[in-house]
């Protein structure tokens, strides 16, 4: 058995990057991926891959249309799904982690290998064909059709191959161009992400940005499912909201005090999973609630729609709001978001 652990980066982020005063502005997804061990203490292989963000190709077409509508995600859920292939084997436990859009490959992929299971090696050619049909929604091509379990019979390692633990930043709910007459073809070119989490899944976590206000980077909050795969359900989903923007959830800011929050949270339910991590890596991370917010309302955002995020829907799925958001409340009189107004301290 080993642990395969995907890293999916968000929108326009990738190793290396520094702000204005020399500060690294690595996001939580790569300082996660910098931490997980290669090997465990008890010699179990950590295999992990690393992707980065869309938009940070070198083209400005690939900056601008990747960084706002999201262009490029296909191949990139594509790329992580063949690293599976090449290295999987009936028994291995699968990691999914992603910040942004990054989160998106990582739920998508859950979807994809729902649909269509692990290809064998020998059927790597059909990962095109694979993902395909996973975009394809309709009753032909839904997991329990038969022409899926015959697909998954004749190419796949299994019928249902659970994964482990999905662990995600602020996953935003827009892909495509984020103008209202391109409304129906984003509907059409992305229908097939869906917000539903799969009972293929063991564990689930969500780090949610309370105070982003981007029409375009809307959460996109988990439904559990209502149906049990091979007899079991997804035994813990948890969707926490923090104090911040959306980088100041998912990390990649110089000042890293609220980032750091959700960093802690989120690798402490992954040791809690199994996953091993070198804490050493991890201890320079300090969080701090009152650490430095952010406006990411700016150019070219100003066009596309400004809104509050909604928390507590029960329609959505169980969520939590984290204790540090609490405290800053309490500490900081000028930390009033509209929507959490019914949590605001009495006078």
């Amino acid at each position: 058995m080993k642990r395969l652990i995907t890293c999916s980066d968000g929108t326009w982020d990738k190793p290396g990057d520094k702000g204005q005063n020399g500060q690294p502005l690595d996001s939580n997804v790569c300082l996660l991926f910098n931490a997980i061990k290669s090997i465990a203490d008890d010699g179990t292989p950590q295999l992990k891959v690393y992707d980065t963000g869309v938009g940070t190709g070198y083209s400005w077409r690939d900056k601008l249309l990747g960084g706002i509508t999201g262009l490029g995600i296909d191949k990139k859920i594509k790329d992580i799904y063949t690293f599976l292939v090449m290295t999987y084997e009936p028994g291995d436990e699968i990691y999914l982690f992603g910040f942004s859009r990054g989160a998106y490959t990582a739920r998508s992929l859950a979807g994809l290998i729902r649909n269509t299971g692990i290809l064998k090696p020998d059927f790597i050619h059909l990962v095109d064909k694979a993902y395909d049909l996973y975009r394809d929604r309709n009753e032909y091509t839904a997991p329990d059709s038969d022409l899926m379990r015959a697909f998954r019979q004749n190419y796949s390692y299994e019928d249902i191959t659970r994964i482990k633990f999905i662990g995600v930043w602020d996953t935003v709910g827009a892909l495509g161009i984020p103008l209202p007459a391109w409304k129906l073809y984003n509907r059409e070119r992305y229908k097939f992400h869906d917000v539903t989490l799969s009972s293929t899944v063991d564990y689930a976590y969500q780090a949610l940005a309370v105070d982003e206000r981007r029409k375009p980077f809307n959460a996109s909050i988990w439904q559990a499912s209502s149906n049990a795969v091979d007899g079991k359900q997804t035994l813990e989903m948890e969707q926490r909201w923090f104090a911040g923007v959306h980088c100041n959830v998912g990390g990649g800011y110089e000042d890293r005090g609220l980032s750091n929050e959700t960093l802690k949270w989120l690798t402490d339910n992954a040791k809690l999973r199994g996953l091993e991590l070198e804490d050493v890596k991890l201890e320079p991370y300090t969080p701090n609630h009152l650490g430095v917010k952010r406006n990411s309302f700016t150019l070219p955002f100003w066009f596309t729609g400004r809104i509050w995020r909604n928390i507590e829907h029960p329609e959505d799925g169980p969520q939590i709001i984290d204790d540090s958001v609490f405290k800053r409340l309490a500490a900081d009189p000028s930390y009033r978001p509209k929507n959490l107004k019914k949590y605001f301290p009495k006078p």
